[in-house]
């Protein structure tokens, strides 16, 4: 016989909010493609705003390293099921030199696309960049995150 510890209903919900987390950073980077992909995600709450950043190399999130700031862009986006929003940015460097950016407004780990125009709002915002930093790069509209 197999010991298995106790079921804990909290560290269940840890697990399943962990893989949820998980599964919409693999999404975001399969709908990224190949590449380097600089994330961006901004939570905003009540008292005010906390960022998270991390670069990924598409289609495969490397997830090796609990310390890599792609946990910290995960745990800003786990925070969205209580209640908070928060956007997904990512500006991406495809393998032919072009510049991408894409963003999503994230609630209750749910992703909802942005129009291209609506991105180059959340570019300005997000980036903290003035908007002539922009011009050498196509904002897209987002894909669905599945």
């Amino acid at each position: 016989m197999t010991d298995f510890p106790a079921d804990d209903p909290y560290d269940m919900d840890a697990r399943l909010l962990a893989r949820r987390t998980m599964t919409l950073v693999r999404s975001l980077a399969r709908a990224a493609g190949e590449g380097t992909h600089h994330l961006t995600v901004v939570l905003a709450h009540p008292s005010g705003f906390a960022h998270a950043e991390c670069l990924i190399e598409g289609p495969v999130p490397n997830e090796d390293d609990p310390h890599d700031p792609l946990a910290e862009a995960a745990y800003l986006l786990a925070v969205t099921t209580m209640g908070v929003s928060a956007m997904l940015l990512a500006r991406s460097l495809r393998t032919d030199g072009t510049v991408t950016f894409m963003s999503w407004m994230v609630r209750d780990l749910t992703a909802y696309p942005a129009t291209a125009e609506q991105s180059r709002s959340a570019y300005a915002i997000g980036e903290d960049r003035p908007a002539d930093a922009s011009l050498a790069m196509t904002f897209m509209d987002a894909p669905e995150l599945v």
